[in-house]
């Protein structure tokens, strides 16, 4: 299984937990996965320990037709400074019916913003990537009918 003409939207924000971020945008690439980094604005943010990333493109320029997986990291200290455009980006993703998957207090974050988040495509925390990384495969894997390409 890979994730070949798949496209996968990774948010990133001030402090986040460098595991939690980087596993998710590394895995996905790896198996072929188109994955663009949504930042909280234009410029770089930083990670608790300071390494800085800078998202390949703007919330308002993400096509929720385009999209087949939002992912969702925590940070280290603790709720994530989201973005309004980060929040509306989320909100109009979980509409279209778009899975998403987040991990820490990216969860948290998530079941605050929309509510209701399946279980399955939560992570407690960094320790748990690899099963949830699994568990994202086989959900795209198992829905062929979300977007044909």
């Amino acid at each position: 299984m890979t994730l070949s003409n798949r496209s996968i939207v990774v948010l990133a924000f001030e402090g986040y937990q460098e595991l939690e971020f980087w596993y998710p945008v590394l895995r996905a690439r790896e198996e072929g996965a188109e994955v663009k980094v949504v930042g909280p604005g234009e410029g770089p943010c930083e990670s608790h320990l300071g390494y800085p990333v800078l998202g390949d493109t703007v919330a308002a320029e993400v096509v929720s037709e385009d999209v087949d997986a939002l992912v969702v990291p925590g940070t280290v200290a603790g709720r994530p400074a989201i973005s309004a455009e980060q929040v509306t980006l989320l909100r109009r993703l979980r509409a279209a019916d778009v899975p998403i998957f987040a991990s820490g207090s990216g969860a948290h974050l998530v079941r605050e913003l929309v509510l209701d988040v399946d279980p399955d495509h939560v992570a407690a925390d960094a320790d748990a990537l690899p099963s949830l990384f699994t568990r994202l495969r086989s959900v795209l894997h198992a829905d062929l009918s979300h977007r044909s390409r």
